[in-house]
């Protein structure tokens, strides 16, 4: 049966009710972390709600990761980036499965989602694959900032849940591959793209998407999972309403700004916020007890700085205003670069926290926040732990989002530190672009720090992670805005991005939140693009830009075991355990915002071209990577 229905923003354009549309007896949270709880699956994302990316698993050690081999390989059937990571469910009809989702080189064969059995996993057998066929809209790929990548998926209820890059989100059985509901959520002629993997939380899918480059105004939303119907919708910019503030907002931070302001509207010039950028194009992560879920936004639409604060000197764009309630400045363009907290049952902001207001530099917040628990000033607290572009480790208490750490874990020179007792940055003037035509130079580029790609931890030592790191800077030269069109370029800036050192131009280390030092790190000729993944194995996973996937002694740093893969790895590791063996896998497939350049054959010698991506991709040497799209899968061989 189909039923066809309409929704406030997504609309439902397709629901086939079969085995996995029967309304669950159990709540997901509860079955989701029953999974979890079972280190041989990989059942979501980041491996759980928390975004760890920690397996308990401990076969392959430091002492036999030397044996590791190629166990299997299986094309993804695109040749374009892929980012993110399959899931492995060890009880899909009985079947262990594991399913992956491919980038969207064009609509012909745009996020190919196939199911594998792994009932013999040396010999995994596709079930089925599925690639959407109707309704598609070529116009997502050039207006996909960066690259065409995608997440990857999640699953819950039977169902296998992820988003394609022009906008559907859709809801697969997992034993067939059959839809059972197809909602349309983001607009490629507003901008929007959907790159992101959905949370699934508390019986809902949350989801946002990409476009903040192409004049986008960022929301979230949740979905029933059960059939696709919306469950609420709230904004990054506008009145109070659409960004879901409630009087309770901010209460133990009110200097972070407050309901009843509608600053979401104040903090721009003229009416910029309904083109405001604001996307959350990053990773979700959620905690089940608290049922709140956390998410961090992205810049304020174009990257010409002094349109959103016209006529006014650096000091006036960043001057707290005293007309507002709290630590506010007239510019900040609220509440883009901001982490939110949200109840996932009806999306109100518990609290809110912008990380970089008015942003001079790209400087995204999007990357992961990571749940953990630790002992911060004397007080055991559940925390957040954030690695943002702009240079800066955050620790934030998770109840009400007070900064109890801000510690530059890479070289960084547009802020000297953030106040913590206002959780402003201290800008540096010399190194924060504003006028048209003034080039300035920061560290860290506007890839930042890290980007996307996600940092590990062990919850067992909560304050030390795993980060992939970038080590470059850039010269910003803002440019003259000639227009205001959605679903256009929307950036106005030449950017031309250098290594901040020849020959070392990513690291990963191992970085302690609470003390700010490096305990161990690995110089790399590429920057890094992939996450990390660790495991009670006493190993930590990542791949390079040149093809490298490597196992690394967690306590030394010492490189234990290498490979070469058919192409550079953006994806993110995973590990599990299937007929009494344990794996370890990755996509590799060069892509990104930083090898955007090689799979959309861009020409080398403009230094400014994917908004500086082609300087560094000469640089670094990656146009000799060949492309690829492949998910790759090792076991120990005795």
């Amino acid at each position: 049966m189909k039923l066809s229905l309409g929704v406030l923003t997504g609309t439902i354009v397709a629901v086939t009710m079969g085995l996995a549309g029967q309304a669950s007896a159990m709540n997901t949270d509860e079955e989701q972390l029953k999974r979890m709880a079972d280190p041989d699956q990989w059942p979501a994302p980041g491996r759980d709600f928390a975004l760890t990316r920690h397996s308990s698993l401990s076969d392959i050690s430091t002492e036999n990761v030397n044996k590791l081999q190629m166990a299997w390989m299986q094309g993804t059937n695109a040749l374009r980036g892929h980012e993110g990571q399959p899931l492995v469910i060890k009880d899909v009809g009985g079947k262990p499965m594991l399913f992956m989702i491919s980038g969207c080189p064009s609509m012909a064969n745009c996020n190919v989602v196939q199911g594998l059995d792994l009932s013999d996993p040396d010999n995994p057998k596709q079930v089925w694959s599925y690639v959407k066929k109707t309704d598609r809209d070529e116009s997502a790929v050039p207006r996909a900032c960066c690259d065409t990548v995608n997440r990857g998926g999640s699953y819950a209820d039977g169902k296998f849940v992820f988003g394609t890059l022009d906008g559907f989100l859709i809801a697969l059985d997992g034993q067939t591959g059959k839809e059972v509901w197809v909602v349309k959520w983001a607009y490629p002629e507003k901008g929007e793209t959907i790159t992101p993997a959905p949370l699934i939380a508390d019986n809902k899918v949350f989801i946002g998407f990409g476009g903040s480059e192409f004049a986008a105004r960022g929301r979230v939303g949740a979905f029933n999972l059960a059939d696709g119907s919306e469950a609420w919708v709230c904004h990054t910019t506008g009145p109070d309403k659409d960004v879901c503030l409630t009087p309770e907002t901010n209460k133990a931070n009110p200097h972070y700004g407050t309901a009843g302001q509608d600053l979401g509207v104040k903090t721009f010039p003229n009416e910029d916020w309904k083109i405001g950028g604001g996307t959350a194009w990053g990773w979700y992560s959620y905690d089940p007890d608290t049922k709140l879920v956390y998410y961090s936004t992205a810049n304020p639409g174009l990257w010409s700085p002094q349109y959103r604060c016209p006529d006014k000197t650096h000091e006036e764009c960043n001057a707290v205003d005293p007309s507002l309630d709290g630590q506010v400045g007239r510019f900040d363009n609220k509440w883009t670069l901001s982490i939110f907290a949200r109840k996932i049952e009806n999306g109100e902001a518990v609290w809110v926290y912008q990380i970089t207001p008015f942003d001079q530099w790209d400087y995204d917040g999007i990357n992961e926040n990571i749940i953990t628990e630790m002992e911060v000033d004397g007080k055991k607290r559940k925390v957040l732990s954030h690695f943002d572009r702009n240079g800066f480790a955050y620790v934030w208490d998770a109840a009400d989002g007070t900064v109890l750490r801000a510690t530059k874990y890479v070289t960084t020179d547009w802020a000297e530190k953030i106040d913590l007792k206002t959780g402003r940055p201290i800008k540096v003037r010399d190194h924060s672009p504003l006028e048209v035509g003034r080039n300035v130079s920061a560290c860290p580029s506007a890839m930042g720090g890290k980007d996307q790609q996600p940092a590990s931890v062990d919850p067992k030592e909560p304050n030390l992670f795993y980060v992939p790191t970038n080590n470059w800077c850039m010269e910003l030269e803002p440019q003259e805005r000639t227009h205001t069109n959605q679903g256009t370029v929307y950036v106005f800036a030449n950017v031309y991005m250098y290594p901040e050192k020849q020959g070392v131009t990513g690291k990963i280390k191992k970085y302690d939140v609470l003390t700010g030092k490096t305990l161990w790190e690995i110089p790399d000729p590429f920057p890094n693009w992939s996450g990390t993944m660790n495991t009670d194995g006493g190993l930590m996973f990542y791949g390079s830009l040149g093809g490298d996937f490597r196992a690394v002694d967690r306590d030394t740093g010492k490189i234990l075991w290498s490979r070469k893969l058919g192409s550079g790895i953006i994806g993110n590791p995973i590990t599990f355990k299937t007929g009494g063996k344990q794996y370890v896998g990755v996509y590799s497939g060069i892509g990104g915002w930083i090898g955007l350049p090689v799979t959309a054959g861009l020409d080398l010698n403009d230094k400014f071209g994917a908004i500086g991506a082609t300087a560094m991709t000469k640089a670094a040497g990656l146009q000799h990577v060949p492309q690829g799209g492949t998910l790759n899968v090792f076991r120990v061989y005795d």
